[in-house]
């Protein structure tokens, strides 16, 4: 196993504990429940990387946002790189969150 797939593992491991959800087995080759990780509220396409960039495109944020939307929850899209993640969601769903 590679590295950055040891890292892959790693991320969906954590951030579904973190959210109280599950690993999605399968989740990049099969169609059933395509987003890495699920919980009550999240549908949460994870992503690593060792570098200190990554270009997010809006085919990616509007495929894990419909994926989402066809299972009856949120989208997040959670890059980690640096040690550090980031969780992207769409403007009006951070404000619902909020309470805005």
């Amino acid at each position: 196993m590679s590295e950055i797939h040891k890292a892959s593992q790693s991320q969906e491991k954590s951030t579904a504990k973190k959210w109280g959800g599950t690993q999605n087995s399968g989740s990049g080759n099969g169609w059933v429940r395509k987003n890495d990780v699920r919980s009550a509220r999240f549908s949460i396409e994870c992503k690593t990387t060792s570098a200190a960039s990554y270009r997010l495109t809006d085919k990616e944020l509007r495929e894990a946002e419909k994926i989402a939307l066809l299972d009856g929850r949120t989208m997040m899209f959670q890059i980690e790189m640096c040690g550090r993640k980031w969780d992207v969601i769409a403007d009006e769903d951070l404000h619902e969150l909020v309470g805005e």
